[in-house]
């Protein structure tokens, strides 16, 4: 084959090669961008005018929820809500720590913390959280005809002054 010939071929391989390059670094570029453009969309702007990334955050109600005495939990079954009471008796089992809002705690609300999220809340929860005024946010569900709140985040429980 004469050499020219075969330059050419070098020369065609070359820019295929080229081309392809061009091509995958718009690609990947175009990834980058869109994804930069997502992350700052979903940024908080503070009051200073810096952003804070979005990361998956705790448990926050998303809009006003109503705050409900622990007496009425019992009507809200289904319901996302706060529930306002002060702590009354606890216990832990090592497989869940009961805080509960009446001495009776088989009939009357109860807010439920497992053990998988124990890491997540303050050591020992039953000592930490009796005899305070609390908010507990959540889902009310029934449990052998009581209504309680799983906590899986400290988010849900808010110590009231």
């Amino acid at each position: 084959m004469p050499k020219h010939i075969s330059t050419t071929k070098n020369n065609l391989v070359r820019i295929a090669i080229t081309v392809v390059a061009v091509i995958l670094v718009l690609y990947l570029a175009k990834l980058w961008f869109f994804n930069q453009r997502r992350l700052n969309s979903s940024s908080q702007i503070l009051a200073n005018g810096q952003t804070t990334p979005s990361f998956p955050q705790p448990f926050q109600p998303r809009d006003p929820i109503q705050v409900i005495s622990w007496q009425d939990a019992a009507k809200h079954y289904g319901e996302k809500i706060t529930v306002e009471g002060t702590i009354v008796v606890t216990h832990n089992s090592g497989k869940a720590c009961f805080l509960n809002f009446h001495p009776n705690y088989n009939r009357y609300f109860t807010a439920v913390i497992f053990a998988s999220a124990f890491p997540r809340f303050p050591a020992n929860p039953e000592n930490y959280y009796s005899g305070k005024k609390v908010h507990v946010s959540g889902s009310i569900k029934e449990y052998k005809g009581k209504p309680e709140i799983i906590l899986n985040d400290p988010g849900q429980i808010e110590i009231l002054k």
